[in-house]
């Protein structure tokens, strides 16, 4: 939901607290160097000095990770190398906790004798963290923080950043970037395209023959390298959304396991190749993949089954789906693919998550689909996002234009940073072209911006320019801020972004 602002309302004494530095000068609000942008700064006196011997102080142990994050950023950043505690802070201390009476997604930097940084979830501590990082800054041998108070939470839930590494291989610590520029911009997902047909990047136990016809010469992941990418991810408070893309797009496992997987009739490798997905045993082996990779993408709330642009060109003239449209009463190949929607739900559910899909199913059809999943549109063309709305499914805007990032198919950051969640254009859609606007409401999660086909040495250059962008446009909206002010800020905050980023 894009949820309007209510007045936030700052307690008297919190202000009078930081204003007790009568003699220092006021914080100027506009020169601070924040992305996103919050929803609320009110200015203090002076600066509080992050000293040697001062603290991160995690009022909670489940906060302990994320303390041990700030304190290696800070050190990065600025110089010092803090201790963590889990007691009392003193004066100079920096304390991360998490606070019942704020919502989940809420949180509010209070800098005075303490930098207290309190959230109402995990995650909402962690972007506060973030915050307090782009606030940080070195004067000689001293850590200063700015006097103020942030009370800021997110316009939109559903922030999100996709990147291939079905068709393009990415080391590990190329992903981990990538966690940390979400961190820094508050992006809340990272979705991993895992499979398509140039590649299947998941080690299933139950089958590891998937893995061998990958086109990146035998490139693959461990168990081992995803949860420790995951564990990662989520000391950070950015949470990994596996994509297993089913039923189309399914080449690399028609070719390594074809006598399984494969429409029998069809070549080798079709573009978009399908999965015989009209089969029980392919339906039993689907379901033990989806539950290996629950195994290790374990905090997220989401799974993503890709779901569009199978090819079914051949599918009706296959025995095998003329014998399953048959028990099921269904008259062709694309109902049936209607179901397969349908059981992918119940599979995904059975494994405590909520599935997501592309925009690829169309509004008519037999078969319904039900409206507990979350659809990602993209081009408009098969179900379009007001219809999507209206018919009460919940989406994530994933709009080709601006938000695709395709190699040389790119939007520049001041498009990016001109468009409105509530905008969807199609992929050849001009700059002047508005599309489809939707109206708010509560259904319209937010928005994902999508890297396809990239190889990872140009993927941190091409989205760190633009993802920033995104990110102020769904975090607050209402700022306010014209695109010369964002590439002001944005300037600090890139650098900065050079410094925490995995070496």
């Amino acid at each position: 939901m894009i949820r309007a602002r209510p007045p936030l309302v700052l307690p008297s004494a919190l202000c009078l607290l930081l204003s007790f530095a009568c003699n220092a000068q006021p914080v100027a609000v506009e020169s601070l160097n924040l992305v996103p942008w919050p929803v609320s700064v009110q200015a203090g006196n002076g600066t509080l000095a992050i000293g040697p011997a001062a603290r991160i102080v995690a009022a909670d142990k489940d906060l302990a990770p994320l303390a041990q994050v700030l304190a290696a950023e800070i050190a990065q950043v600025a110089g010092p190398s803090l201790a963590c505690a889990e007691d009392s802070a003193r004066a100079g201390d920096i304390q991360l906790r998490t606070d019942s009476a704020l919502a989940k997604d809420e949180h509010k930097l209070e800098i005075g004798e303490v930098a207290i940084v309190r959230g109402g979830s995990f995650q909402a501590v962690a972007e506060g963290t973030a915050t307090l990082l782009q606030l940080i800054r070195r004067d000689g041998d001293r850590v200063l923080i700015p006097r103020l108070t942030i009370a800021d939470r997110p316009a939109a839930p559903f922030r999100g950043l996709l990147i291939d590494v079905a068709r393009q291989y990415h080391t590990i610590d190329s992903l981990k970037q990538m966690v940390v520029l979400c961190r820094l911009y508050k992006i809340r997902y990272l979705q991993l395209h895992l499979t398509d047909d140039q590649g299947f990047m998941f080690p299933v136990r139950a089958y590891p023959q998937l893995a061998q016809k990958n086109w990146n010469k035998g490139k693959t992941y461990s168990l081992e390298q995803l949860k420790d990418l995951v564990a990662f991810a989520d000391a950070r408070g950015v949470t990994i959304i596996p994509e297993y893309e089913v039923p189309g797009h399914s080449g690399a496992a028609n070719r390594a396991m074809g006598d399984l997987f494969k429409i029998k009739g069809t070549k080798p490798y079709e573009h978009h190749a399908s999965i015989n997905f009209a089969r029980e045993d392919v339906m039993k082996a689907v379901e033990t993949i989806v539950a290996e990779m629950c195994e290790v993408f374990r905090s997220t709330p989401y799974f993503h089954i890709g779901g569009d642009e199978a090819d079914l060109a051949l599918a009706d003239q296959n025995a095998d789906f003329k014998a399953a449209e048959a028990k099921l009463g269904l008259p062709n190949a694309h109902e049936l693919y209607r179901h397969f929607l349908v059981r992918m739900n119940e599979i995904v559910k059975k494994q405590g998550k909520q599935m997501i899909v592309w925009e690829g199913f169309g509004r008519r059809g037999k078969v319904a689909i039900p409206k507990d999943i979350i659809v990602m549109a993209y081009e408009i063309r098969f179900y379009r996002p007001d219809h999507l709305l209206q018919d009460g499914y919940q989406v994530v805007n994933a709009s080709w234009t601006p938000l695709y990032v395709v190699n040389k198919k790119v939007r520049p950051p001041s498009e990016i940073y001109a468009w409105d969640v509530h905008q969807f254009k199609p992929h050849a859609a001009k700059p002047d072209d508005k599309g489809i606007v939707v109206p708010p409401g509560e259904r319209l999660l937010g928005a994902q911006m999508c890297a396809w086909e990239q190889r990872q040495e140009i993927e941190l250059p091409s989205l760190r320019g633009r993802l920033p962008a995104m990110a102020e446009r769904v975090w607050n909206p209402s700022a306010g801020k014209t695109c010369a002010d964002f590439e002001r800020r944005f300037a600090a905050t890139d650098k900065l972004l050079d410094a925490i980023l995995p070496k």
